[in-house]
């Protein structure tokens, strides 16, 4: 049990830089992310990057790691039979979005080329927008929740994570609706920080249980 939360540490860590690394370096050297639109001279000149296709590669690398934190968190959160199936209905939530967000990221890699060869990029686009800036919030928004909820009587993990977990929840929803009522994109970064903290508390839970001596069938007096 020590090892798998060593590995689910390490792992949320690794994703956490990852995805965050990856959404700052898009932002630093290609501008601000295309959502919402269906101008095709604005979604051309983002996707006319050279860097975007190249980013993508680091993010299916990513993947894996998600599922190696999110597996340790279903194995390692203590607590009652509704505890066990709030751990394990997370995993599900973070299983389902990996076809997810490899379609979205292969979607993103064939737009870059339908730019280059001058082919109209609007209907991939919007399929994409679809897809990763609404589809994959509603799967976050449960996986937050359902981890979050599981994590309440566990003293391993920091005693804010539930609470930033289940708020997360919510504003994942929120960001679910924007390309639809139109809420500007950079006002989905607020429900995106808040998934960021997840992986840092569920990080630091994990690395606490991987110093613990014993943990079967007890409780850890961590706060």
């Amino acid at each position: 049990m020590r090892a798998i939360a060593a590995w689910g540490a390490a792992a949320g860590w690794a994703a956490l830089v990852g995805i965050f690394g990856y959404h700052t370096a898009l932002q630093l050297l290609v501008g601000t992310r295309v959502s919402g639109t269906t101008d095709r001279a604005s979604i051309d000149a983002y996707y006319s990057h050279s860097v975007v296709p190249m980013s993508v590669i680091e993010q299916f690398l990513v993947l894996g790691l998600v599922l190696v934190f999110a597996l340790a968190l279903r194995t390692c959160i203590d607590g009652t039979d509704r505890t066990r199936f709030l751990a394990t209905l997370g995993l599900c939530f973070a299983i389902a979005e990996v076809p997810v967000i490899l379609t979205e990221l292969s979607a993103q890699a064939a737009l870059v080329v339908m730019v280059r060869a001058g082919a109209d990029s609007v209907g991939l686009f919007r399929f994409w927008d679809v897809l990763y800036n609404s589809g994959t919030y509603a799967l976050e928004a449960g996986l937050l929740a359902s981890f979050g909820l599981a994590m309440r009587d566990d003293r391993a993990f920091p005693r804010w994570v539930p609470t930033a977990a289940l708020v997360g929840a919510a504003l994942q929803i929120v960001n679910m609706t924007a390309i639809w009522v139109g809420i500007p994109d950079a006002a989905t970064m607020i429900g995106n920080l808040a998934f960021a903290l997840f992986f840092a508390g569920g990080s630091v839970g994990l690395r606490r249980l991987a110093r613990t001596p014993q943990r079967v069938g007890t409780r850890v007096a961590t706060a």
